[in-house]
């Protein structure tokens, strides 16, 4: 496995969304920069973000996808510096939770992070997307009641993301974490469920990964730095 020179970014801490401060802090610009491959959400929660060959996709609650201007920014997400260490051809995998398995296959050493890419022909595509957010304080699990979900059938496209380490977490979440933008780049979202056709899966590990923390203290003065925020966690993550 060669990981040198490739470097995973990470913008703020998950616990900082947990906790409902949703301003954005890093502009799409800047994240351009950091990588060629992302997920995120936009400033005030406002929809789920795919960074695809460098482009960034906006998909929102209103079904709508859209192309974010460099000065729009984010307030949390993970870019890679992508660059594939190994394909593999997939065929056949009925859902999320087998396709989890066969990628313990694939890549079964979990203590690094790991970017993946899959471009493939999907039979099922579940997404959701987080409506905006005018207010702070109203913490991620509640704020992900406020979504749309949309499904899709016989659907192509690109589907993109991270599994994290388990000592990751209070960082960020660990485990999968993907995001789906089709081939039209007009439907998109955070993924909930899926059944893959076939399809191409590039994949690469960290050799680096850096945090880009908040530089405002306000967000800081507010957030219970010692919290536990495992129960938070699992029910913002309830339904992937």
């Amino acid at each position: 496995m060669n990981r040198k020179n490739r470097q995973f970014t990470q913008i703020s801490l998950f616990s900082v969304l947990l906790g409902g401060h949703y301003d954005g802090i890093v502009s799409v610009g800047e994240v351009k920069r950091f990588g060629n491959l992302a997920i995120a959400t936009m400033d005030r929660l406002d929809g789920e973000v795919q960074m695809i060959d460098g482009v960034v996709y906006q998909a929102c609650a209103d079904g709508q996808v859209y192309l974010p201007g460099d000065s729009e920014t984010i307030p949390f997400g993970t870019v890679a510096d992508f660059c594939a260490e190994a394909a593999v051809r997939l065929a056949c995998i009925p859902s999320y939770e087998q396709f989890e398995a066969r990628m313990n296959e694939c890549c079964p050493r979990q203590d690094f992070p790991l970017a993946i890419r899959l471009t493939g022909r999907f039979d099922g595509m579940k997404v959701r997307a987080v409506k905006r957010q005018e207010k702070d304080g109203i913490g991620l699990a509640e704020a992900a009641k406020e979504e749309a979900v949309f499904e899709f059938r016989d659907i192509c496209g690109d589907l993109v993301g991270f599994r994290l380490p388990g000592y990751i977490n209070g960082i960020n979440a660990p485990g999968w974490h993907l995001h789906f933008m089709d081939e039209d780049r007009k439907h998109g979202g955070h993924v909930v469920n899926f059944s893959l056709a076939e399809g191409d899966l590039s994949f690469c590990h960290a050799g680096d990964y850096h945090i880009r923390l908040p530089d405002s203290p306000d967000i800081f003065a507010g957030l219970d730095l010692n919290r536990d925020w495992s129960r938070e966690l699992k029910k913002a993550e309830a339904e992937r």
